[in-house]
């Protein structure tokens, strides 16, 4: 701020022409480092990029209506254009520290990184530009000492928000890789140790009395939940950083939900869930049949988890939606979702009741996870919920192969 404060008072700044240059030159640094604050503030979440957005936006903002105010006719319509383009962007930027203030960072960056937000700072940034080069050139035989002092000074900050806003970037996919690469060498060993307790339970290797079996279904139950949390979070990873690999072919869903729901009957059984369908047949999609089913298990698990013992209840369907998408439902009468907090349960370790003492275990990585395959098949996921003890309902649209 020091920087801004300072020229604003700056004595040398003595004509009318020397003073547009000046807020010409003075918008297009807002304009950076506001962008470079906003990216800052995705990639870190560190407060004080949030808190320099916040604090020099109101003082671009102020600078526009001013020069709107007190420029002639031409000048006007020039700022005019400059505010609206300054204000398109504020908007996309606003939303970004929103999703960070959510949980969302991934999504604050993918929306900082659009080519739709790259296409609006380009209509403010070659605006400034021209008017700059218009000025220079048709206006003043000669800069004054005072606008180059501005000009080096602002391409100075702008340089080093912009290498930092690197530096920040670089670092934070170094630390995803080293998550990945983390979680991938965790869950490693698990699967023998898996192989090997089913070895011992089949009594392939000797007979095991009543205790052990006890405890080596303990120990399998335990590697297995240890086993889907790293799963869970290597895939949020390979999402994060754009790497989740996808086998896509042509597969019916229908299909594809008789063969979860077959592979998951003894577990459903042994709740007490009763299991409806309604499969509209001969929908078929373009995708990778493993992830579909791998979103499918976690949300019938989920709903399997928070329904009534002996008492649950679990409908699917399947419907066209529309004539380029199909709609998957999975309803429950569980417990239900708050409204104010469905909004909130896709984003990464989110847990509903956070108490020490919550009945439900979970990471709050599975619905992440299967947000990021759905919206990597170009399809859409979301929870609906009346009021708690109503149940659940979970929506799946993904497109359709059209013949």
């Amino acid at each position: 701020m020091n920087f801004v404060e300072n020229f604003r008072t700056d004595k040398k700044l003595n004509n009318i022409t020397s003073m547009r240059l000046y807020n010409i030159q003075l918008m297009r640094y807002y304009e950076e480092v506001l962008a470079q604050a906003a990216r800052n503030y995705a990639f870190t979440g560190n407060k004080k990029w949030e808190q320099r957005y916040l604090m020099l936006y109101p003082e671009s903002d102020e600078l526009l209506k001013k020069a709107i105010e007190t420029a002639d006719k031409k000048d006007k319509e020039f700022f005019l254009a400059m505010d609206k383009a300054n204000l398109d962007l504020v908007e996309m930027e606003t939303k970004a520290l929103e999703l960070v203030n959510i949980g969302q960072a991934s999504e604050a960056v993918k929306l900082l990184e659009s080519d739709e937000y790259e296409r609006r700072r380009k209509i403010l940034r070659d605006g400034l530009t021209e008017q700059v080069k218009a000025t220079e050139s048709g206006e003043l035989d000669q800069t004054s000492e005072s606008t180059d002092i501005v000009s080096v000074s602002v391409k100075t900050i702008i340089d080093l928000e912009r290498k930092l806003y690197e530096k920040l970037r670089a670092t934070d996919v170094v630390k995803e890789e080293f998550l990945a690469m983390v979680t991938h060498e965790l869950k490693t060993p698990l699967v023998p140790i898996i192989g090997y307790v089913d070895i011992l339970l089949s009594e392939k290797w000797g007979k095991i009395n009543e205790i052990q079996k006890e405890k080596l279904d303990i120990i399998k139950n335990s590697t297995q939940f240890l086993l889907k949390m790293i799963s869970d979070l290597l895939d949020t990873q390979k999402i994060e950083l754009g790497q989740l690999a996808l086998v896509k072919h042509q597969h019916y869903l229908s299909q594809i939900i008789k063969d979860v729901l077959a592979r998951m009957r003894p577990d459903l059984e042994s709740h007490g869930i009763m299991v409806t369908t309604d499969l509209q047949e001969n929908i078929s999609c373009l995708c990778d049949n493993t992830r579909i089913e791998q979103v499918l298990i976690n949300l019938i698990s989920n709903a399997m988890d928070f329904c009534p013992k002996k008492d649950g209840k679990i409908n699917i369907k399947l419907q066209l939606e529309d004539n380029t998408h199909a709609r998957i439902s999975i309803i429950d009468n569980g417990i239900g979702i708050p409204k104010s907090k469905l909004d909130k349960i896709f984003i990464k370790f989110y847990q509903i009741d956070t108490s020490t003492t919550r009945e439900h275990g979970g990471t709050g990585l599975g619905l992440v996870v299967c947000k990021g395959i759905i919206e990597s098949h170009g399809g859409k996921i979301w929870a609906e919920s009346e009021e708690t003890n109503k149940g659940t309902q979970i929506h799946i649209l993904l497109p359709i192969l059209t013949h």
